[in-house]
């Protein structure tokens, strides 16, 4: 999965791995750490839609994004969509993918970013958003 070109971010988060887990789907929690609504469905499948702009929802939005891996307490994964400067760059074609572990006082996440295509606007792409998350 962790190629050079992803975006590879593992972190410790002092809280069970079952609450980190909602973190990434329940959307009241969601709309307490990363966004301003959220519409999850809660399979694979289902929506992974984050809105930024209440204003605008078809902007700064992963409107159409879907969840593709869900296993308990241990993975998530979701198609991704970039910000507005990159949202005809970038479609919904990059994935995320999400791993808890449990560890000693809390649970290890292991967050990978992939599919980034080749080229300048590709890393501009990718920076920002590596800087976003």
């Amino acid at each position: 999965m962790s190629k050079t070109r992803d975006i590879d971010i593992q972190i410790m988060i002092e809280n069970p791995v079952e609450r980190v887990f909602d973190a990434w789907l329940d959307p009241n929690l969601l709309e307490s750490w990363l966004t301003q609504k959220a519409h999850v469905e809660r399979s694979i499948g289902g929506r992974y839609e984050l809105y930024w702009d209440l204003e605008n929802l078809e902007q700064d939005c992963t409107k159409g994004c879907k969840i593709t891996d869900l296993v308990p307490n241990r993975e998530i994964s979701f198609n991704w969509k970039g910000p507005k400067q990159f949202a005809e760059l970038m479609g919904d074609h990059t994935q995320v993918f999400i791993r808890l572990e449990r560890q000693d006082g809390g649970t290890l996440l292991r967050f990978v970013h992939t599919g980034w295509g080749a080229g300048p606007q590709w890393e501009e792409a990718r920076r920002w958003q590596a800087d976003a998350w």
